[in-house]
């Protein structure tokens, strides 16, 4: 009997992107299985570097036995070839912002996630099995008008970190000005101009300090420029927006952190702020979304904070030691569960109904 493929449909595949990173890590599993095992994408919206490590949907050719997993994060050619595949079909949902925090700074972009969102669930419906990256985005997909999906959350391996930049590193070295970083993409959802206020308010009472914001602008460029127009205006220097940054370039970023940083509003996992806890980063985080299941009982988490408050925060969890002692347990705890999960375990049963005993 010939062995089934477990390929993978995305909609891209770009360097720093963590539904990319999940379909790597998912691919190199299944070829260690013995299994042939692709990514098919978009080469419209594959980063140059990545260009040798998939294919084009053209070349796609599973067919009745196989199995075709589909990543859906947006509306895209996969969702086409998904529906019309002869393999076992198996979604995995990694949650669609929601399109009201788009509007107004892109309505083309809020009117295309409004359309992903629509369409999820039929094809929820049509799939042989449906996974989600936390119980967040599952219950979104109920929400939507889909099945309830099998949780599956992010992986993380456990190998060595990229190399930092050493350059990078040390031309910012400055052991004398608290470092505080966030980490992601620049979107409305992540609500940076709340970090920016509390930041003005910090610098206020503690004049020592910086602040990196780490991700491309490329998302929502009008949401990008306000933000510029509100660092202008709040007359606050040490707000460094850096854009896009290459592995090595963000493990030096983590390296020179004192505060990890996160006030997105919608999350469908939170994988930065799973990162930073690797690095021994305190994460602050708005308790939103799938951030509270990535955080588990670590870090520190705030709701409705002013920006006087999380400012107050951010002070107390840079300055003490006691309790930065205490985060920092309880985070290395947290990732000590995350490496530790029998992830092929988890992947064998979730996939037992398609593979050979």
């Amino acid at each position: 009997m010939k062995a089934p493929r477990l390929d993978q449909l995305l909609a891209g595949y770009a360097d720093g992107d963590a539904i990319s990173r999940q379909a790597a890590i998912l691919r190199d599993i299944f070829r260690r299985w013995g299994f042939v095992s692709e990514i098919f994408t978009d080469l419209a919206h594959v980063s140059p570097t990545l260009r040798h490590d998939c294919r084009p949907f053209g070349d796609y050719a599973g067919g009745a036995g196989d199995v075709a997993l589909y990543h859906f994060g947006t509306t895209s050619p996969a969702a086409a070839l998904f529906e019309r595949v002869a393999a076992h079909k198996i979604l995995i949902y990694h949650n669609v912002t929601p399109p009201e925090f788009f509007r107004g700074y892109d309505d083309a972009l809020a009117a295309h996630l409004a359309a992903a969102r629509a369409a999820v669930a039929q094809l929820a419906h049509s799939s042989a099995a449906v996974w989600a990256d936390s119980r967040f985005d599952a219950d979104d997909l109920v929400a939507l008008g889909g099945p309830r999906a099998q949780v599956f959350p992010l992986m993380f391996t456990p190998e060595a970190e990229a190399a930092p930049n050493a350059a990078l590193q040390a031309s910012l070295a400055a052991p004398a000005l608290t470092t505080f970083l966030c980490v992601g993409r620049i979107a409305p959802n992540k609500c940076v101009e709340d970090l920016l206020e509390a930041f003005a308010c910090y610098r206020r009472r503690q004049p020592y300090c910086r602040l990196f914001i780490i991700g491309s602008e490329r998302s929502c460029p009008r949401y990008f420029t306000m933000l510029k127009l509100l660092a202008a205006d709040l007359a606050t220097p040490n707000i460094c927006f850096t854009g896009f940054a290459s592995a090595g370039d963000l493990e030096a970023y983590y390296r020179l952190a004192d505060v990890f940083l996160s006030c997105s509003a919608h999350e469908g996992f939170g994988a930065p702020v799973v990162e930073a806890m690797r690095h021994g980063v305190p994460v602050i985080a708005r308790n939103a979304g799938g951030t509270t299941e990535a955080l588990g009982n670590a870090g520190v988490m705030y709701a409705d904070a002013t920006p006087a408050e999380l400012a107050a925060l951010m002070e107390r969890v840079a300055s003490d030691q006691n309790l930065r002692a205490d985060i920092l347990a309880a985070q290395q705890r947290r990732v000590g569960e995350i490496l530790a999960r029998p992830v092929e375990q988890e992947l064998r049963a979730l996939l037992a109904a398609f593979l050979p005993a």
